[in-house]
């Protein structure tokens, strides 16, 4: 009797245990289909900021993204741009930024972002100053117009979550 219930019962049990481990899952065939795995992203950028407004309830910014270097890649860079090698041999003030791509991307910014300026008065700098939002905005609208200021963002899903300025001697 056993063994008849065996005779039945196995080939059934292994379709199911096959179904289950051979077959691919959903996930696998999104995966497969689109040929990118979803996991949660960080990303790091060096950016101008070219809007930051209230859009719907939500923050949002636009950016753009830019190529930052600092020392012997930054003399390096300069010298490829501005063909000026018979002139001069180095980058001037130890950075070089290039911005070839046009694309300008936007995104929420989330409502616990991180804000960091490298604030300065008369007479020092603050390095790394935390500061609101409300405090950020209001540098954004102080800045000198014919002068872009760089900024590091992390992005995380999607979302900014931290916004640093790039000090500019």
């Amino acid at each position: 009797m056993i063994q008849r219930l065996l005779k039945m019962f196995f080939p059934v049990f292994m379709i199911f245990t096959l179904t289950l481990f051979l077959l691919p899952s959903t996930f696998s065939q999104v995966s497969a289909k689109t040929g990118v795995t979803k996991h949660p992203t960080t990303v790091k950028a060096t950016t101008y900021i070219t809007s930051f407004k209230k859009v719907q309830s939500k923050w949002v910014g636009k950016f753009d993204y830019i190529q930052w270097y600092t020392g012997m890649a930054a003399d390096r860079e300069f010298l490829k741009d501005c063909k000026c090698s018979k002139v001069m041999d180095r980058a001037p003030d130890g950075y070089w930024i290039r911005n070839v791509n046009p694309k300008i991307r936007t995104f929420t910014i989330s409502n616990n972002t991180q804000f960091v300026l490298q604030t300065r008065n008369q007479y020092e700098i603050k390095w790394n100053e935390k500061v609101t939002r409300k405090q950020f905005i209001t540098f954004l609208k102080q800045r000198n117009k014919d002068h872009q200021t760089p900024f590091h963002i992390v992005i995380k899903n999607g979302v900014v979550t931290k916004i640093t300025e790039q000090y500019l001697p």
